[in-house]
């Protein structure tokens, strides 16, 4: 019996290998998109290392935003 659109394998909503996967993206990607505009604000305009910096802790801050809508529970609307 084929699985059910939407799963994969056995467990409903995705493996366990697969969430943790992306969660780890999911702050990674923050962070070196972060990191990446940072740097090349600090290298244009000559602050180094206040924007690197600055955009070090939004890109933390998004990743785990990120992490955190991935793991909240979809049926909390308010």
């Amino acid at each position: 019996m084929d699985p059910e659109p939407g799963t994969t394998g056995s467990l409903p909503g995705g493996s366990t290998w697969g969430v943790g996967f992306r969660a780890g993206v999911e702050v990674v990607s923050a962070l070196v998109v972060g990191v990446a505009v940072g740097w090349f604000l600090d290298r244009w305009l000559g602050t180094w290392p206040w924007l690197f910096l600055l955009f070090f802790v939004f890109g933390s801050v998004a990743g785990v935003l990120n992490v955190y809508r991935l793991f909240k529970p979809r049926n909390a609307e308010k």
